[in-house]
């Protein structure tokens, strides 16, 4: 396959249409040739046949959860999802080809100073995926060195979240952790 397919998943966070994280190929999936000879029970070479086959790439990506409850937080006071609790959001690459997720802010959860991009009062890293939120048998395969595994201040460019997430059984999930500061001079509701 040539060029990137671009697929919009929406996840909501603390209010609607917070988060939209943005699927990209990484790699394809290619084709192959198989040759098979037949023999006689003499031995003697009957035929060779060739056939081509060719592995479609297919993304699927699951999330677990499309809402992040903070609960109540008070001015200055800051919670993140690294602890699970609350859980993170949880990518599970369900296609036949490795994919990497960029993530943007489309709206900020607060209104004074502490809202917009690039502001430290709402942050996001990639994370390995804990046995308590993902059960045992599944762990996290990305490339962590590419990845943006410490938080993140959303800006207004698309930065990376998790780069080229695998799709091999068992090792195709990761976190995507938030992190939640409530500036001082936000008033208080939801």
């Amino acid at each position: 396959m040539q060029g990137k397919i671009k697929t919009h998943i929406a996840i909501l966070a603390i209010i609607p249409a917070a988060i939209i994280v943005i699927i990209l190929i990484r790699s394809s999936v290619g084709s192959f040739n198989i040759s098979l000879s037949g023999f006689t029970t003499a031995g003697a070479n009957n035929t060779t046949l060739m056939a081509s086959v060719n592995v479609s790439e297919t993304i699927t990506l699951s999330l677990s959860s499309a809402t992040i409850n903070f609960g109540a937080l008070v001015q200055g006071t800051a919670n993140n999802t690294t602890n699970d609790a609350p859980n993170p959001f949880i990518l599970v690459n369900g296609g036949n080809i490795g994919i990497d997720l960029t993530i943007k802010m489309n709206q900020s959860p607060f209104s004074g100073t502490g809202s917009g991009n690039n502001t430290n009062t709402f942050r996001f890293k990639a994370g390995n995926c804990s046995t308590d939120v993902c059960g045992s048998g599944n762990s996290s395969v990305f490339n962590w060195g590419t990845s943006q595994t410490s938080f993140q201040n959303f800006t207004t460019v698309n930065p990376n979240l998790i780069k080229n997430l695998s799709y091999s059984s068992g090792n195709d999930v990761a976190e995507a952790e938030m992190l939640l500061s409530v500036p001082s001079d936000e008033s208080t509701g939801s």
